[in-house]
């Protein structure tokens, strides 16, 4: 195996990680397993980085506790593949995992270029977005996407890429995967595969609980519209510059 895979995982959901070891397991892989950071019953130091009030600024909302303690799982990952001077495979332990995709991508994890720092192995949840390939595997493509995947279930990154992370990752005011979202910020490239090598797996529910959303008044949605606005743009800019700085002469 080219890349360590890490899957996160709760000590106390070991029906999920039963469940993930047995796929990997039956494809030949041996995952390392990484305590996840429960944000409802702990109180880690981490928690000390979200910063509440940027978070109603521009959410007009809270994160939840269990939003805060994954944050603080997939922080303490990125400090482990700048400790480890690897790239990584890191999961979610409720991932459903493609086989074939997902070997070719292990497989190959080594002969991949030194710019994708980070890649996505699920699908994009978006309702638009677009993609470009960037570099052919066999079945399998490595594409630039225009928007972000809107999860953090499974991704492909190496040490470059996690103290890019890191070092954006100051304060905390919006959940992990939407900040990894964020390339225009973190300098992180938005890359991933097609077709996607796992999934959610829908007999898990969400760890997190998110809780009811408060109906936000009209101020507040003029003022989140705002900010959509203006991250719109900047996402925008930063796509267009990078079509023109790769463009094939």
């Amino acid at each position: 195996m080219s890349c360590d895979i890490y899957v996160i995982n709760l000590a106390s959901s070991l029906d999920r990680k039963n469940n993930i070891q047995a796929q990997l397991t039956k494809l030949g892989l041996q995952p390392h397993f990484f305590s996840a950071i429960n944000g409802h019953t702990e109180q880690h130091p981490l928690f000390n980085m979200y910063d509440d009030k940027l978070s109603k600024k521009y959410r007009e909302k809270s994160l939840s506790k269990g939003q805060i303690g994954c944050y603080a799982s997939h922080y303490l990952m990125w400090q482990k593949c700048v400790e480890l001077d690897l790239p990584l495979i890191i999961i979610e332990d409720d991932a459903l995992i493609h086989s074939e995709p997902f070997l070719e991508f292990v497989e190959k994890a080594s002969t991949l270029d030194k710019k994708y720092e980070c890649i996505r192995l699920f699908s994009n949840k978006r309702k638009n977005y677009c993609s470009d390939i960037e570099q052919q595997l066999s079945s399998t493509s490595i594409c630039k996407f225009n928007k972000g995947h809107m999860s953090a279930t499974g991704y492909f990154l190496t040490p470059n890429g996690a103290k890019k992370l890191l070092q954006h990752s100051q304060r905390w005011y919006m959940a992990v995967d939407i900040y990894m979202d964020r390339f225009w910020v973190n300098e992180v490239e938005c890359f991933g595969t097609i077709p996607a090598c796992l999934t959610n797996d829908p007999i898990f529910d969400s760890d997190i609980g998110y809780g009811k959303k408060p109906p936000r008044k009209l101020f507040a949605r003029l003022k989140r519209e705002w900010f959509n606005v203006k991250e719109l743009l900047r996402r925008e800019t930063h796509n267009f510059k990078y079509k023109m700085n790769h463009k094939v002469k």
